[in-house]
């Protein structure tokens, strides 16, 4: 029923604006019930002692436990795809000076990854990397190996996330300074610019803002000034001449199409080029924000596909009697090509693809969890995604998005961990074989 109605209000015939206001709104409200929850202090168990047994089982059996699919490294030749396979890039993984103030000194992602916990039987969780241990950004050998790691294994290019706030203030900004700065970190990038605020619950909404973007056209406008330089290194990743810059949340910019036209207009006058300029699609699949002035659109999994995916929680017996999360069947999704968006055939979209999803990490039992992704899967939906790509002409370049290279707080993630070893990152080259069965 929750389903159903969330697909009849996004359905409703009203304007695009009132219904971001009216979600937005409902969305705050939830978080400020679920913070009178957690203040309380409140956690209740299933009495279903069988579950508890086999929970606890679970728990200490895991010690040492890796996959049937656990793969080590291999060094692979190189690869000639005619299709560009794009990893999304967190810089979130330093401390820093903000983070230090808003929650405590030395804290980083990794303190939300390591505290997560498997809410049932067969739930993968806490998430503990790999090679690259709990990093830090700030050593550059770290950064030289996620380089290495990735081109070996087939991706082309970093999308870095770009934080620029009010004021021209920066967050998460120190990883990137140190990667323009020393071009011996040879990777293909662009900027996704993340354009919402930075709020202490990592929800983007207008409720408890740590560093916030004021929606007028002229603080938009003033955004490119911030970027336009980065747009001259050699890496920055180009299509037909331009640089590519994509927007998280198009919905929010201020008259969209004068902003993007003033974008253009300062990049032809400092590089002599016009720009590329994506739209990450959001909940709306049907709108089409090329028509204000974007030269194409990509999707972001899971956004736009999760309502469609068969919902399993009723299925899973979580250990918490009040779990409130969602749990989705990774294998339904892919068996049935769920991520086949009907409307996103029909326009110039860039495909997107996620190893897997659980962002428990930072909503504890909360979260919204794919279950029962296996690396299998995960080549499966990415090399019929590369295929579809590769026979496309309607594109200006063959792309693939990949959500994501280390989101580890959302659990989704190429870089090698304990319990995969490196299977996803040799799943991700043969998807690139479309030979490979």
């Amino acid at each position: 029923m929750k389903e159903f109605l969330k697909k009849l209000f996004w359905a409703m015939p009203i304007g695009k604006n009132l219904k971001k206001k009216i979600s937005q709104k409902r969305y705050e409200r939830i978080l400020e019930r679920e913070r009178r929850y957690d203040e309380a202090g409140l956690v209740t168990i299933s009495d279903d002692q069988e579950n508890q047994a086999e929970y606890i089982r679970y728990v200490l059996q895991s010690y040492g436990r890796r996959s049937d699919s656990y793969t080590a490294f291999e060094q692979k030749p190189e690869t000639n795809s005619p299709v560009t396979l794009v990893a999304y890039y967190l810089t979130q993984f330093h401390p820093n000076k903000y983070n230090d103030e808003w929650w405590g000194k030395g804290v980083t992602e990794w303190n939300n990854v390591n505290q997560a916990v498997p809410q049932f039987v067969g739930h993968y969780q806490p998430r503990k990397p790999g090679e690259l241990g709990y990093y830090d950004l700030r050593i550059k050998d770290i950064f030289q190996r996620q380089i290495e790691l990735a081109k070996n294994y087939g991706i082309g290019a970093f999308c870095f996330y770009y934080y620029w706030f009010d004021g021209g203030k920066r967050l998460l900004d120190f990883p990137l300074n140190e990667f323009l700065g020393d071009k011996s970190l040879d990777m293909p990038f662009f900027y996704c610019w993340a354009n919402e605020n930075w709020t202490k619950r990592f929800s983007g909404t207008n409720s408890d803002v740590l560093m916030g973007i004021t929606p007028t056209e002229d603080n938009y406008k003033a955004f490119i000034s911030s970027v336009i330089e980065d747009f001259k290194d050699g890496r920055y990743y180009r299509i037909d001449g331009k640089p590519v810059l994509s927007v998280y949340r198009p919905s929010l910019i201020p008259e969209p199409a004068k902003v993007l036209e003033f974008w253009r207009e300062q990049a032809r006058n400092a590089l002599g080029t016009d720009l590329y300029i994506i739209a990450v699609q959001e909940r709306d699949v049907n709108f089409n924000w090329c028509s204000y002035g974007f030269d194409a659109e990509t999707e972001f999994q899971p956004k736009q596909i999760q309502h469609d995916c068969k919902n399993i929680t009723k299925d899973v017996k979580p250990i918490r009697s009040d779990f409130a999360g969602e749990v989705y069947d990774y294998a339904d999704l892919v068996e049935h090509q769920r991520y086949l968006v009907a409307q996103n055939q029909q326009k110039k979209v860039y495909p997107a693809v996620m190893p897997m999803w659980d962002n428990t990490a930072r909503r504890n039992f909360r979260g919204t969890i794919f279950h029962g992704s296996t690396p299998e899967l995960y080549r499966r939906w990415l090399q019929d995604v590369v295929q579809r790509t590769s026979e496309r002409t309607d594109l200006d370049d063959k792309l693939v998005f990949i959500n994501a290279w280390n989101e580890w707080g959302e659990g989704t993630y190429l870089e090698p961990d304990d319990y995969f070893g490196y299977a996803y990152l040799e799943a991700t080259i043969n998807a690139l074989h479309t030979d490979i069965i």
